[in-house]
């Protein structure tokens, strides 16, 4: 079996190994690049390790490492919250401001999947919120992945143009990147009229100011007399008594007669 087919073979079982379980295909990638290189090529250790790309290692671990200080100290939240409210109530713009932002994010060395995975949830919120098409928005920010992820200073294309520099092959990194933007950017405008967005082009977010004019605050404070509410911890005893009167005397009760002695008791015990 040659030595290509046997790279594709462990490339497969590579990602396989790594979809299914929980293992780390950076380490797993040595692992087959030893096992091709010195069971089944013969080759030395030292020859092996002079493959390996010091350079385009540490490009993608410094700049991958700048996107993760840059995603700590809250400087994704701010250049969202920051992007979201130049567009002020424009509701059409929301979309195509997700899609910049994560272009944005991937260009300066993010990740395409991280950028999705820090983006997404909050595009969605915005959708939920603005009635826009949850899957308008997913949309606009995959392919904004996509169109910065070529450029010089990202993952991908300093991968690409590392490759190209030790081919006979011709390259620019920035036709590359503008090529895949321009590409991506067409995509997201197609995306953008088939799914919704003509529908919120128009749209405004209704925006409602819950302070009254200042004219109508004066008129109506000097038509309605202040309200005050008495205490009657502080209100005198006077005052409780007007509040709570006293109840009306009883009727006197009416005067009975004394009945008459009777014959009897009239006699005297002389006359008996």
């Amino acid at each position: 079996m040659s030595a290509p087919v046997l790279s594709i073979i462990i490339l497969a079982v590579m990602f396989l190994l790594a979809t299914l379980l929980p293992l780390n295909m950076g380490a797993l990638a040595f692992v087959g690049a030893f096992l091709l290189g010195a069971v089944f090529l013969g080759m030395e250790t030292s020859d092996i390790l002079a493959n390996f790309p010091g350079g385009l290692f540490l490009t993608i671990v410094g700049v991958t490492y700048l996107f993760a200080i840059a995603q700590n100290n809250g400087t994704i939240d701010l250049l969202v919250q920051g992007a979201v409210r130049l567009v002020g109530n424009r509701v059409g713009l929301i979309p195509w401001v997700m899609f910049a932002i994560t272009a944005l994010i991937t260009s300066v060395g993010a990740l395409s999947p991280a950028a999705v995975a820090i983006i997404a949830p909050i595009a969605l919120n915005f959708a939920g919120k603005y009635k826009i098409s949850p899957l308008l928005m997913g949309m606009m920010v995959i392919h904004g992945a996509q169109a910065g992820g070529f450029s010089p200073i990202a993952v991908y294309g300093v991968t690409v143009n590392g490759i190209m520099d030790q081919t006979t092959l011709e390259s620019n990194p920035t036709a590359l990147f503008l090529a895949s933007l321009g590409f991506n950017l067409m995509i997201a405008a197609i995306l953008y009229v088939v799914l919704g967005g003509r529908k919120i082009v128009t749209a405004r977010v209704a925006t409602s100011s819950s302070r009254p004019p200042r004219c109508a605050c004066r008129r109506a404070s000097a038509s309605v007399p202040p309200v005050t509410s008495p205490s009657r911890a502080s209100a005198p005893a006077s005052t409780d008594r007007a509040i709570r009167p006293e109840p009306p005397p009883s009727p006197p009760l009416p005067h009975r007669p004394r009945p008459a002695p009777s014959a009897s008791r009239r006699s005297s015990p002389s006359s008996a």
